[in-house]
Parts: C-alpha cells; structure tokens; sequence
C-alpha cells in the first residue's frame, strides 16, 4: 500500500468519527422535571343553571308581546309572553254566558223552577180540596145519605188528585236536578275554557332568571316550541360527560376544575354532586353534574366547558412529557453519547404529563421524538 492511499484512509476514518460524535452531540434532549402533579379524568359538557328548565308553548299562536327581557329576574306567576287566541275569546264570552244563564236557572227563581212550584201548589191545593170532598162523601155514604155512585166518583176523584200531586212534585225535583246538572257542565265548560286561555298568557313557573326566548312579537308559535329557558339564581351546575372506563375514579365530592371560551385563562372551582347511573348507548359516555363554587363574571348559560375531575395530588413528583413515554413504558436516554432504551414505570398521567416512579432521575437526558 502506498503512503498516498494511508494518507487518505486515515483521513476518511476522521471523517466519519467526527460526524458521528457531532450527530449524537446534536441529538436533542430535555430532563424531567420535579413539580406537583394532578391526576384528574378529562370532561366535557355544558353550563346550565340550577333547576334550569324549559318553558314550552300549550298552544299554537302568535306571539302578541314579550314582558321580559333576557337576563332580567323574574318571580313565579309573573307573565312572560301573550299569545293571539282571538278564537278562544269568542268561546270564553259563549261559556260565560251559558254559565249565567244556567246559575239564574239554578235559583229558587228560576223561570223552569218557578214554573214547576207553580204546578206542584196548584196540584197541592186540588189535593187538599178533593181530599176534603171524599171525606165528606165518605161520611154521607156511611149514613146511606148518597148513592154508592157518588160515593165512587168522590173517591176516584181524590185518587187522580193524588197521583196529579206526586207527579208534580216528582216534576219539581226532576227539574231541580237537571238546571243543577246543567249548573255543573255549564260551569266546567267556563273552566275549561279559561285554562285554555291562560295557555295564551305565559307565566313562569319558578323564581330565577329568564335567560333566553328564541321568539320574536309577530312570530307564530307551534304548540310544544320551547318559548323561554328560566333558571335558579341561586348559581350554576355543569352538565358533564365522562368516558365509561373512568367511571370508577369519580366519586361524589371531588374537586372539579373548569374552563371555558368565554373565560379565557380562567380557571373555576366546581363540586362533583351528582353521578348518573346510565351510560348514554350512542357515545358510551356516563353524565355526572358539577356545581360551581366560584361565582361567574356574568349571568350565562349554555356554555361548553371542558373540565378535569381531580383524582389525587402529588407534590415533588418526576414528571416527563407524555410524548416521550414510548410503548411498553420505556424511555430513550442519551447516556455517554449513545442513545439507550431505558424501561420506567409511569405513575400519574394527565393529558400532557406522566409521572414517572424509577427508571431514570431528574438529572437523565431525555432524547426528544
């Protein structure tokens, strides 16, 4: 071999060791980090108020005039909305009328309950005149003073009178009990009629905050449409979901932290209350309610919120990027300048973080992805 092509194999082989030592010298790492930890279950939902319900039309209408505007308090029984039910008048004014007429009728001076009183004192005082005659006739007969004839006709005569008697006064309670009856349907019918009519007139049905009507005065309304939201003042809940695997990490009482857009770099208290016990079978995620603790900025529902569920805390905890935790827990080190797998095992996750137990330390130079 000549000293020319040494030379140059020497020199290549320098080459080489240099550009390697470089590459892993330019390897970029990063070393974990000792900082408290939070594990928490992630959430997400929307913000309602406490008892927030919705009021829906009974009846199909247009809306006349609105007597609330949104965020304003109102009072249970106050009205909200008129609807048109100029039909519904019409009908009011013909039951209340039929109503009147009937309660006259009713009365002891009724013209049909006059008229059968009328009928049972004439029937009453033909009685009494008859009953009179056969007496006597009866007594005369007893003397053979008159013919047994007479007799007959007097005694036939007070039969009838009788009969004539019972049948009016029969008459009368029959009568009594039909202007009472329609006494009684006039009156429901009255009723029925206003309860429809209080439909056009909408009233809260609590005391909180009118948050928001989809309805504008000239709009038609269909019956069932959701015509106002009205919530507590008392504060807020959030209504949340979780993934079906985290259902047994959550139980009533835990810290809850939230966030929302409209908020931003916000962060509010919240109580875990309430777990449900079905699992939507669309997305097979389980609802729990939350309720606020801190107070809002200003009177809002429906906001999307996004929230963590807070399992447990740790203060001086080995903390990694989760992006650097590989599959199977293991971690690429850059040790002596070579890169080495090194096994770990992971304890908190949160969505960016994992805590790690052994494996490395805080001084370990974390090859990044």
């Amino acid at each position: 071999m000549n000293k020319f092509h040494l030379k140059f194999s020497n020199l290549f082989f320098f080459i080489l060791s240099s550009a390697a030592l470089t590459a892993c010298s330019e390897v970029p790492t990063q070393t974990p980090q000792v900082k408290s930890v939070t594990e928490a279950v992630y959430a997400s939902g929307y913000l309602e108020a406490i008892d927030q319900a919705e009021i829906r039309a009974q009846v199909e209408g247009v809306l006349l005039e609105t007597f609330v505007k949104e965020g304003e308090p109102v009072r249970k029984g106050q009205l909200l909305f008129t609807l048109s039910g100029i039909a519904l008048d019409s009908r009011l004014q013909s039951a209340k009328t039929a109503y009147e007429v009937a309660l006259r009728n009713a009365s002891d001076l009724g013209p049909a309950i006059q008229e059968a009183v009328k009928g049972v004192a004439i029937a009453k005082e033909q009685f009494v005149n008859d009953s009179l005659m056969w007496v006597r006739q009866s007594s005369l007969y007893s003397q053979k003073a008159i013919s047994q004839s007479s007799y007959e006709n007097a005694r036939k005569t007070y039969e009838s009178s009788r009969q004539n008697l019972a049948r009016s006064q029969s008459q009368l309670k029959g009568k009594q009990d039909q202007v009472i009856r329609e006494l009684e349907a006039s009156r429901k019918e009255w009723r029925t009629v206003q309860d429809e009519l209080d439909f056009y007139q909408v009233k809260s049905d609590r005391d909180g905050i009118f948050y928001e009507s989809p309805f504008s005065p000239g709009e038609l309304v269909k019956k069932g449409d959701i015509l106002a939201v009205i919530g507590s003042d008392q504060g807020y809940i959030g209504s949340l979901k979780i993934d079906e695997k985290d259902i047994s990490r959550v139980s009533l009482g835990q810290q809850v932290l939230l966030e929302m857009d409209a908020f931003p770099d916000q962060t509010f208290q919240a109580k875990l209350t309430k777990v449900y016990s079905r699992i939507d079978p669309i997305d097979q995620m389980l609802r729990v309610d939350v309720a606020l603790t801190d107070k809002l900025p200003t009177a809002l529902t429906g906001l999307a919120l996004e929230a963590n569920i807070v399992i447990r805390e740790k203060s001086d905890a080995l903390v990694i990027p989760g992006n650097l935790l590989l599959p199977g827990d293991s971690v690429r080190v850059l040790k002596e300048g070579k890169a080495q797998k090194v096994k770990v095992i992971p304890g908190i996750r949160t969505l960016s973080e994992v805590e790690i137990l052994e494996g490395i330390t805080a001084e370990s130079n974390l090859i990044k992805p």
